[in-house]
């Protein structure tokens, strides 16, 4: 029998881990149960306009350099990332705008224009920030915290470096400006992480924006996954799309084989699960003797909600750049309205607004989606088609009297998704958008582990695992258990 891969799902973290097994020489097969690969990064059409969707912000390009430099290829023969210069433009309550620049001086003289005296806070945070990530990023991107061990002998390097600290109480003691709180508040939220219970060290985000920039592959993220996808069909990786993993079969706690939808069995000698760890231990695998997985599983807190309205216009705003974040009148209320409250003021909402045609000019129209944060579905359930039309004519208002002028009468199409959707088509945890959150207690060992504590040669990646969500901790999920499989 060759040695055989079986990767099911296809998220970054998946296509990631099956092309570094296939470097090692092993069979890979990837299931994945959507029509397409590639997770939540897909590509939507309506009405003759493409959309972008899924996440939008590459800080790490070298780790999809990596692997196609696996295979002695280059990236730029496949896909070409566009460095943004003008990172994030911030349109407060207010009437107030601030612009994030990669060029550090103009960044200053923003800040500057808000408070001098933040200027010097700023400089600090970054200190401390790069700090964080020479620490933290480094030394935790390495290291799967399998054994509890490991994590009692980073007890005191987490003391020394006052990781216990959390990300809300840090940025208030650098910045003291209300505006540019609220800008700096905005990064755990990228990683489905509350600013009120995150670890400081999270705050390492901040930094790597500064180390490595901030990308978008040219004709969006969709396109790099099917570039992805020819890199594994040409090293004759196996795919197969629209086929459902209905259970792992096993024998003393060694996976053996898995059973499709379709009655058919794969046999395998390793299992890479790319999907929703609590879907895959409640429903793959029988876990009814296994005491830690069943506490493990009860005890976790989950990431916010998304609620994502796509749309296109019959004109191009070139005022909008690529990422755009607007804030309400009290943003302190509404981050606490996501993560604490079972009733959800849809009115009082703050709008990510993602426009890449501004960057990769492929229409003279603009495309867009506007990204809301709420409730999960453990707290807010109320996703009828009613309430979710008058909840689009309200981002619809916000957006057109605040930053779209006339998009009442320019939009052509529009379409959204709710946290049903991701509970539905992605399996996600009261359809949360990041897994599980990565409060203090998630972190590191709490987290789901990259090897599995029940089946010796079960392996997991992906945002619920060490590290963490975002696009570089999924992509070195797949990176770490590259140590285990031989």
């Amino acid at each position: 029998m060759k040695n055989i891969i079986v990767i099911i799902g296809s998220g970054f973290g998946g296509i990631a881990a099956g092309l570094r097994a296939k470097k090692k020489g092993f069979d890979v097969i990837i299931i994945e149960r959507n029509k397409n690969i590639g997770g939540k990064a897909q590509i939507y059409k309506d009405n003759n306009y493409i959309f972008d969707a899924g996440p939008t912000v590459i800080t790490a390009p070298y780790l999809f350099s990596e692997l196609y430099k696996l295979f002695g290829k280059k990236i730029n023969n496949y896909i070409k990332f566009l460095e943004l210069k003008n990172w994030y433009n911030f349109y407060f309550f207010d009437k107030t705008k601030f612009n994030y620049y990669k060029n550090l001086k103009k960044t200053e003289k923003n800040i500057k224009k808000f408070s001098k005296k933040d200027i010097y806070g700023y400089k600090k945070l970054l200190l401390i920030t790069k700090i964080f990530f020479d620490n933290c990023f480094k030394y935790f991107s390495i290291k799967p915290f399998n054994n509890f061990y490991q994590m009692i002998k980073c007890i005191p390097f987490f003391i020394k470096l006052k990781c216990y600290k959390s990300y809300f109480n840090l940025i208030k003691i650098f910045i003291k400006n209300n505006n540019l709180k609220q800008m700096f508040f905005i990064y755990p939220l990228l990683i489905g992480g509350n600013p009120y219970k995150l670890s400081c060290l999270y705050s390492l985000i901040i930094y790597l924006e500064r180390k490595w920039g901030i990308h978008f592959p040219k004709g969006g993220i969709g396109f790099l996954i099917n570039k992805l996808e020819i890199l594994m069909r040409e090293e004759g990786i196996k795919i197969y799309t629209g086929v459902t993993v209905k259970k792992i079969i096993t024998y003393k706690k060694k996976a053996i084989a898995i059973k499709l939808n379709n009655n058919h069995y794969i046999k395998t000698n390793y299992i890479v699960s790319n999907i929703e760890p609590k879907y895959l231990y409640n429903k793959l695998i029988n876990i009814k003797n296994n005491f830690l997985i069943k506490k493990k599983l009860s005890n976790k807190e989950y990431s916010f909600g998304l609620f994502i309205l796509y749309f296109g216009t019959n004109y191009f705003y070139s005022n909008i750049y690529h990422h755009t974040i607007l804030f309400n009148n009290n943003y302190y209320f509404s981050i606490k309205n996501i993560f604490y409250k079972k009733h959800f003021n849809k009115k009082n909402i703050s709008i990510y607004l993602h426009h890449p045609t501004r960057t990769d000019k492929l229409l003279k129209k603009s495309t867009f989606y506007a990204l809301i944060p709420v409730p999960n579905l453990k707290y807010y359930k109320n996703w009828s088609r009613y309430e979710n039309e008058l909840f689009v004519q309200d981002i619809i208002s916000i957006l057109d009297s605040k930053l779209l002028p006339k998009l009442k009468k320019n939009i052509k199409t529009c379409f959204y998704i709710t946290p049903k959707f991701f509970k539905k088509r992605y399996f996600n945890t009261f359809g949360s958008g990041f897994s599980i959150s990565p409060n203090l207690n998630q972190i590191a060992w709490f987290r789901f582990h990259n090897k599995s504590e029940l089946i010796k040669n079960l392996y997991l990646v992906g945002a619920g695992t060490h590290p963490g969500a975002g696009i570089p901790g999924v992509l070195l999920s797949a990176k770490l258990i590259d140590k285990f499989i031989i």
